[in-house]
């Protein structure tokens, strides 16, 4: 599981962040404060470093998001920084990417759309696995592809990016309207129908039988769910 650190200065959304990722099977650690950061990253070493500019509110209120950035690299934590602010200056963002900041979210900001930005730079600096194997299967995120014993199928970029939630949220019963909210992010022009053709298109490409499910499991009315184990 990938290992994030939350630096916010508010308990109960720090609390509500721990909780979310912890359900979305991160391994999560969370701080209040600057020496709270630094004593989990020595021992707990992050992949992904989430960061609240303003700490405020805090047990050490004298240090900002920025103080906490600079500290984390100093110990030679070299992974991905994303800072979260309610702050929009262009200063501040500029700060943060001067830094080494990988990604900035401003508040407010949904569960959802942390998770894709997080899921996002762990792509980017290959802290996110990109290849799984069911069977007799092998699924290659990167090179969009599916590999079966005589032969492949190619993915396009949107069924890539549902088969890739899918996977990442195995044993979830998925509603579509939180498909449509973490993979075309509600655009104007897409339907709970666009959810299922994809998902049809997808079951095909992993041959898979939607009376007998071994991969992706139907439940009426409701959604979709991963069912296949890794082996």
């Amino acid at each position: 599981m990938p290992r994030i650190l939350f630096v916010e200065d508010e308990e109960a959304v720090l609390e509500t962040m721990k909780r979310f990722f912890t359900r979305e099977n991160y391994d999560v650690f969370g701080a209040r404060s600057l020496s709270g950061a630094l004593d989990i990253a020595r021992r707990h070493p992050p992949d992904v470093a989430v960061l609240d500019v303003m700490l405020n509110e805090g047990p050490e209120p004298e240090h900002d998001g920025f103080d906490v950035c600079k500290a984390l690299r100093d110990e030679e934590y070299d992974g991905p920084v994303i800072f979260v602010t309610a702050r929009t200056s262009e200063a501040d963002k500029l700060t943060g990417f001067d830094l080494g900041a990988d990604d900035y979210v401003t508040k407010p900001f949904s569960l959802l759309e942390l998770k894709a930005r997080v899921s996002a730079v762990l792509r980017r600096t290959g802290g996110a696995r990109s290849i799984y194997r069911f069977g007799d299967i092998e699924v290659d995120l990167d090179n969009y592809v599916i590999r079966h014993t005589d032969g492949e199928e190619r993915l396009s970029n949107r069924e890539q990016e549902l088969l890739r939630y899918l996977i990442e949220h195995r044993g979830t019963v998925l509603p579509r309207g939180e498909l449509l909210t973490g993979i075309w992010k509600y655009s104007p022009n897409v339907t709970t129908r666009t959810v299922d053709t994809h998902i049809l298109n997808v079951r095909k490409k992993l041959r898979d039988d939607a009376a007998s499910p071994r991969f992706i499991e139907t439940l009426h009315g409701v959604g979709y769910r991963f069912i296949a184990s890794e082996g």
